[in-house]
């Protein structure tokens, strides 16, 4: 899954390599067909430029995209000159590629925006920060300099001096446009590098076929499509909502993750050389262990709690009487098809668990032998890269904490419970289940809190250790202004949810539509 600033180094790679490949001799057709294909490189270059019109485009910008415009139109005067037959596009080659990569960094910014022009993940607001639009236009500038180097060498040769005057005019606006757009972006924001590609929200099943080697970048792809499972539970963005169900299982898969990872450190710890980097991976662990606590505890809170709205997880219920069965009133609890969000923590789970046991390890299998150390740092990399691979799991894990809240409060007009310490005094006693009381709402929301903490705490630590082991995590600065951006939003999506529906009102509707569902766990309302 390539990022944006490896789109751009590819993109480069390949208009170097055009022009290098450029035969010296061509015939006019060759010529005029390579002009198409470097005027149609050109004009993706531009896309990125003028794509977030709507946020001010700045002179760098629009001067570099002026520039960029004049190219493409000496470009169209020199094929109009060359006055030979359309010899038709050449075979795929290396200009290809160089377009095909820099229509990629268009289509990677237009994924975190809906088909509404809505973001869809937090990092698509970063997008129209000053620092990274300048990140943007000085890596088209770079563009734009080898564009020129592919102009000059299709100038080679040319016997037409209308054809080399309309070429050196190419090579000139792009030669400009490149100085100035690097000149004027010296502030420009490298963090932005790691963009990365919003991917949807459909779980990738882990297969034991799959090589070792690729669990890394694929534990990646799951951790961001939980990052999008957050932001679209924050600004109810989906309409299939977590429910108590799915945030309880949610809450397991994530805590044994947390587990396992703390595992694969400890293993890379045993007989480790570096007695100070055997002490980090242990202490790092040792965050991570604290982090699985934070939300097993938050899946302990939904213990007593139904969700009528979707009651896969629930308290054992006793068998229907023999009267009940014989009256024909036994109702079964419907089925409810999980939130993709709790399929993905459960994949991720099991990647963290073929890193560490091997490619047919599952979560059942509670007891395994580990793999050996130099097998699992093979497979990651290193140790640094280990540590920026599992930093993701705490960085998508805040943003789910924080969401989670919110999924509770949406779901609090259907949440039911047989806690004997909240139950109504005068409620009938042949009524096992009740509303759930405003204190287990507010202890579940504070059990996500302390989960936000934690993961906090885990991601310091495997950022401190990718440090000690010399290994660069260009990813946190991203998620750095994303979690910041979510954290000021918090308080807009809060005051959102309490101007919507109110509890009682919430309530009724649940009351409403889940009839066979009271009735299946004996509560009559």
């Amino acid at each position: 899954m390539a990022t944006l600033g490896e789109l751009y180094d590819i993109a480069g790679e390949h208009l170097r390599a055009a022009a290098e490949a450029m035969p010296s001799l061509a015939d006019p057709a060759y010529r005029s067909a390579t002009a198409q294909q470097l005027e149609q490189v050109i004009g993706r270059m531009r896309d990125p430029l003028v794509a977030g019109v709507e946020e001010a485009q700045s002179a760098i910008e629009a001067d570099l995209a002026a520039q960029l415009d004049r190219a493409c139109g000496a470009l169209r005067t020199a094929r109009r000159l060359l006055s030979a037959e359309d010899g038709g596009m050449p075979r795929p080659n290396e200009l290809t590629s160089a377009g095909q990569a820099v229509a990629a960094v268009r289509d990677l910014a237009e994924s975190h925006r809906g088909p509404d022009r809505v973001p869809v993940t937090a990092y698509a607001y970063l997008l129209g920060t000053r620092a990274a639009r300048g990140y943007v236009a000085r890596r088209t500038a770079g563009l734009a300099w080898e564009a020129g180097r592919v102009a000059h060498a299709l100038s080679s040769g040319v016997q037409d001096p209308g054809v080399e005057a309309a070429l050196a005019e190419v090579r000139s606006c792009l030669d400009q446009g490149s100085v100035f757009g690097r000149t004027g972006t010296q502030d420009a924001d490298e963090g932005i590098a790691a963009f990365p590609v919003a991917l949807p929200v459909e779980p990738v099943q882990a297969s034991p076929s799959d090589p070792t080697r690729e669990v890394i970048a694929r534990l990646g792809e799951d951790c961001e499509r939980l990052g999008r499972v957050a932001f679209e539970t924050l600004h109810d963005r989906s309409d299939h909502r977590l429910s108590g169900s799915d945030l309880q299982q949610m809450s397991r898969w994530t805590a044994m993750a947390r587990l396992l990872s703390g595992r694969v450190l400890l293993r890379i710890a045993e007989d480790h050389q570096d007695t100070a980097v055997a002490s980090a991976l242990q202490e790092t662990a040792g965050a991570l262990r604290g982090s699985a606590q934070a939300w097993q505890q938050a899946a302990a809170a939904w213990h007593r709690v139904v969700d009528l709205a979707d009651p896969r997880a629930h308290p054992r219920l006793p068998p229907p009487s023999y009267e009940i069965v014989r009256q024909g009133k036994a109702v079964r609890l419907p089925r409810v098809t999980p939130h993709p969000g709790a399929v993905i923590s459960h994949t991720a789970v099991v990647r963290v668990g073929q890193l560490l046991f091997g490619a047919h390890w599952q979560p059942e299998e509670r007891h395994g032998e580990p793999r050996s150390r130099t097998a699992i740092l093979a497979d990651a990399r290193g140790e640094g890269l280990l540590a920026a691979a599992l930093y993701r799991l705490p960085a998508s894990g805040w943003q789910l904490a924080m969401a989670a809240p919110l999924a509770v409060r949406r779901a609090q007009g259907a949440l039911v419970t047989d806690s004997v310490d909240h139950r109504p005094q005068r409620l009938p006693g042949e009524m096992r289940f009740h509303s759930a009381h405003p204190r287990q709402v507010e202890k579940l929301i504070g059990a996500y809190a302390r989960v936000m903490a934690a993961e906090q705490a885990a991601a310091c630590a495997l950022l401190d250790l990718a440090k000690q082991t010399r290994a660069d995590v260009p990813r946190a600065l991203l998620d750095a202004g994303a979690h910041r951006l979510l954290a000021e939003q918090q308080g807009w999506a809060q005051q959102r949810q309490e101007n919507g529906p109110t509890a009682r009102q919430r309530r009724i509707e649940a009351q409403r539509l889940q009839p066979p569902v009271r009735r299946a766990l004996g509560s009559r309302w």
